[in-house]
């Protein structure tokens, strides 16, 4: 009883996991610049960049993020930010 029930387990959590197969990766699309006048609506981020690695890098960084808006559109959004290599003192 024990090995059918592990069986029938076994197929339902197989077909489970084919049915929910990440989808083929979206095109990225181009790149906007980011002003401080744009109004941003991001449901979800998907990935930040940076050009270098931010920890060791004292000054303006440029940077990518990659979101989902409310409407489900993918934005790849660049801007410039301060890396975090910068001691006080």
């Amino acid at each position: 009883m024990k090995y059918a029930l592990f069986a029938a387990l076994s197929i339902f959590s197989a077909l489970a996991s084919a049915n929910s197969a990440t989808p083929a990766p979206e095109t990225v699309p181009a790149a906007v610049e980011y002003t401080y006048a744009q109004h941003l609506d991001i449901a979800k981020v998907v990935s930040m960049t940076s050009a270098s690695d931010l920890s060791t890098t004292c000054g303006p960084v440029e940077s990518h993020m990659l979101y989902v808006d409310s409407k489900g559109v993918t934005h790849n959004m660049e801007y410039t930010r301060l890396g975090d290599g910068c001691q006080n003192g």
